[in-house]
Protein backbone atom coordinates (compact mmCIF):
# COMPACT_ATOMS: atom_id res chain seq x y z
CA UNK A 1 0.00 0.00 0.00
CA UNK A 2 1.32 3.43 -0.94
CA UNK A 3 1.15 5.67 2.14
CA UNK A 4 2.59 8.74 0.45
CA UNK A 5 1.16 12.14 1.18
CA UNK A 6 -2.02 12.85 -0.80
CA UNK A 7 -2.21 16.54 0.11
CA UNK A 8 -2.60 18.85 -2.89
CA UNK A 9 0.27 21.20 -1.95
CA UNK A 10 3.04 19.30 -3.80
CA UNK A 11 1.03 19.22 -7.04
CA UNK A 12 0.18 22.92 -6.99
CA UNK A 13 3.77 23.92 -6.22
CA UNK A 14 4.81 22.36 -9.56
CA UNK A 15 1.90 23.53 -11.74
CA UNK A 16 0.77 27.13 -12.05
CA UNK A 17 -2.81 27.82 -13.09
CA UNK A 18 -3.94 31.37 -13.72
CA UNK A 19 -7.03 33.12 -15.03
CA UNK A 20 -7.36 35.01 -18.30
CA UNK A 21 -9.56 37.58 -16.55
CA UNK A 22 -10.59 38.74 -13.10
CA UNK A 23 -12.41 36.12 -11.08
CA UNK A 24 -16.18 35.93 -10.78
CA UNK A 25 -18.19 37.58 -8.06
CA UNK A 26 -20.60 35.36 -6.16
CA UNK A 27 -23.86 36.83 -4.88
CA UNK A 28 -25.80 34.56 -2.54
CA UNK A 29 -29.44 35.53 -2.01
CA UNK A 30 -30.98 35.03 1.44
CA UNK A 31 -28.91 31.99 2.47
CA UNK A 32 -29.92 30.57 5.85
CA UNK A 33 -27.24 27.95 6.42
CA UNK A 34 -23.90 29.15 7.81
CA UNK A 35 -22.44 25.88 6.52
CA UNK A 36 -23.45 26.72 2.95
CA UNK A 37 -22.04 30.23 3.39
CA UNK A 38 -18.73 28.82 4.60
CA UNK A 39 -18.62 26.35 1.71
CA UNK A 40 -19.30 29.18 -0.77
CA UNK A 41 -16.46 31.26 0.70
CA UNK A 42 -14.08 28.32 0.43
CA UNK A 43 -15.14 27.60 -3.17
CA UNK A 44 -14.75 31.27 -4.06
CA UNK A 45 -11.19 31.17 -2.80
CA UNK A 46 -10.47 27.83 -4.54
CA UNK A 47 -11.68 29.11 -7.91
CA UNK A 48 -10.20 32.63 -7.86
CA UNK A 49 -13.34 34.67 -7.25
CA UNK A 50 -12.88 38.33 -6.41
CA UNK A 51 -15.51 38.52 -3.64
CA UNK A 52 -18.65 37.02 -2.15
CA UNK A 53 -21.72 39.10 -1.34
CA UNK A 54 -24.42 37.65 0.90
CA UNK A 55 -27.75 39.40 0.43
CA UNK A 56 -29.48 39.20 3.77
CA UNK A 57 -29.34 40.04 7.44
CA UNK A 58 -25.99 39.27 9.06
CA UNK A 59 -27.65 39.14 12.47
CA UNK A 60 -29.63 36.04 11.45
CA UNK A 61 -26.57 33.80 10.92
CA UNK A 62 -23.70 32.58 13.07
CA UNK A 63 -20.62 34.28 11.67
CA UNK A 64 -18.34 32.10 13.79
CA UNK A 65 -19.76 28.98 12.11
CA UNK A 66 -19.31 30.56 8.66
CA UNK A 67 -15.63 31.24 9.41
CA UNK A 68 -15.10 27.75 10.82
CA UNK A 69 -16.52 26.06 7.71
CA UNK A 70 -14.76 28.51 5.37
CA UNK A 71 -11.44 27.77 7.05
CA UNK A 72 -8.41 29.72 5.86
CA UNK A 73 -10.41 30.99 2.88
CA UNK A 74 -12.52 33.17 5.21
CA UNK A 75 -9.43 35.33 5.70
CA UNK A 76 -8.24 35.25 2.09
CA UNK A 77 -11.25 36.53 0.15
CA UNK A 78 -13.52 39.52 0.66
CA UNK A 79 -16.96 38.46 1.83
CA UNK A 80 -19.65 40.52 3.43
CA UNK A 81 -23.37 41.03 3.90
CA UNK A 82 -25.46 43.57 2.03
CA UNK A 83 -29.13 44.45 1.83
CA UNK A 84 -31.20 43.68 -1.24
CA UNK A 85 -31.39 47.30 -2.35
CA UNK A 86 -27.63 47.92 -2.59
CA UNK A 87 -25.88 44.78 -3.86
CA UNK A 88 -25.89 45.87 -7.50
CA UNK A 89 -23.98 49.05 -6.62
CA UNK A 90 -21.08 46.77 -5.58
CA UNK A 91 -20.83 45.19 -9.05
CA UNK A 92 -18.49 46.66 -11.69
CA UNK A 93 -20.37 47.88 -14.78
CA UNK A 94 -18.52 45.54 -17.14
CA UNK A 95 -19.68 42.39 -15.33
CA UNK A 96 -22.63 40.29 -16.55
CA UNK A 97 -25.03 38.96 -13.95
CA UNK A 98 -26.03 35.33 -14.46
CA UNK A 99 -28.42 33.26 -12.41
CA UNK A 100 -27.69 29.62 -11.67
CA UNK A 101 -31.25 28.38 -11.53
CA UNK A 102 -33.43 25.68 -13.00
CA UNK A 103 -35.88 27.63 -15.11
CA UNK A 104 -37.73 26.90 -18.35
CA UNK A 105 -35.74 29.48 -20.32
CA UNK A 106 -32.35 28.68 -18.77
CA UNK A 107 -29.38 27.52 -20.86
CA UNK A 108 -27.37 24.37 -20.28
CA UNK A 109 -24.18 25.52 -18.53
CA UNK A 110 -22.12 22.82 -20.29
CA UNK A 111 -23.19 23.85 -23.80
CA UNK A 112 -22.83 27.61 -23.52
CA UNK A 113 -20.09 30.15 -22.98
CA UNK A 114 -20.19 31.85 -19.59
CA UNK A 115 -19.29 35.55 -19.45
CA UNK A 116 -15.63 36.07 -18.62
CA UNK A 117 -16.55 38.87 -16.21
CA UNK A 118 -19.35 37.16 -14.37
CA UNK A 119 -21.49 37.72 -11.32
CA UNK A 120 -22.98 34.38 -10.30
CA UNK A 121 -26.29 34.79 -8.51
CA UNK A 122 -27.30 31.86 -6.29
CA UNK A 123 -30.66 31.45 -4.58
CA UNK A 124 -31.88 30.51 -1.14
CA UNK A 125 -31.43 26.86 -0.19
CA UNK A 126 -35.17 26.14 -0.17
CA UNK A 127 -36.84 28.70 -2.43
CA UNK A 128 -34.11 29.50 -4.97
CA UNK A 129 -34.23 32.92 -6.60
CA UNK A 130 -37.37 35.03 -6.87
CA UNK A 131 -38.55 35.62 -10.46
CA UNK A 132 -38.04 39.39 -10.28
CA UNK A 133 -34.36 38.85 -9.43
CA UNK A 134 -33.91 36.28 -12.21
CA UNK A 135 -35.42 38.77 -14.68
CA UNK A 136 -32.72 41.30 -13.73
CA UNK A 137 -30.01 38.88 -14.87
CA UNK A 138 -28.37 38.95 -18.30
CA UNK A 139 -28.63 35.15 -18.61
CA UNK A 140 -29.82 32.12 -16.66
CA UNK A 141 -27.99 28.78 -16.66
CA UNK A 142 -28.93 25.36 -15.34
CA UNK A 143 -26.77 22.34 -14.58
CA UNK A 144 -27.83 19.21 -16.49
CA UNK A 145 -28.68 16.37 -14.12
CA UNK A 146 -29.02 12.91 -15.61
CA UNK A 147 -29.91 11.08 -12.40
CA UNK A 148 -33.27 10.68 -10.73
CA UNK A 149 -32.92 13.69 -8.42
CA UNK A 150 -33.18 16.99 -10.27
CA UNK A 151 -32.00 19.34 -7.54
CA UNK A 152 -28.64 20.01 -5.95
CA UNK A 153 -27.35 21.60 -2.76
CA UNK A 154 -26.56 25.25 -3.51
CA UNK A 155 -22.88 24.89 -2.57
CA UNK A 156 -22.59 21.89 -4.92
CA UNK A 157 -24.26 23.84 -7.72
CA UNK A 158 -21.83 26.69 -7.07
CA UNK A 159 -18.94 24.25 -7.32
CA UNK A 160 -20.11 22.89 -10.67
CA UNK A 161 -20.73 26.37 -12.08
CA UNK A 162 -17.38 27.71 -10.89
CA UNK A 163 -15.60 24.68 -12.30
CA UNK A 164 -17.20 25.28 -15.70
CA UNK A 165 -16.27 28.98 -15.57
CA UNK A 166 -12.64 28.17 -14.68
CA UNK A 167 -12.49 25.46 -17.36
CA UNK A 168 -13.42 28.13 -19.90
CA UNK A 169 -11.12 30.83 -18.48
CA UNK A 170 -7.86 29.40 -17.13
CA UNK A 171 -4.40 29.07 -18.54
CA UNK A 172 -1.43 26.97 -17.48
CA UNK A 173 1.75 28.88 -17.23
Amino acid sequence: MDNSNTKSSPLFSDVSYSLKTEGPIIVAYQFKSPENMGHIIRLASNFGCSKVIFIGDKALVRERKIKKVGGAAAGQIDWFFCDEEHWKSLIPEDYSIVAIETATDSKNICENRLPSKMVMLLGNEIYGLPNDLVQQCHETFHIPMVGGVKSMNVSHACSVALYEWVRQNYTIG
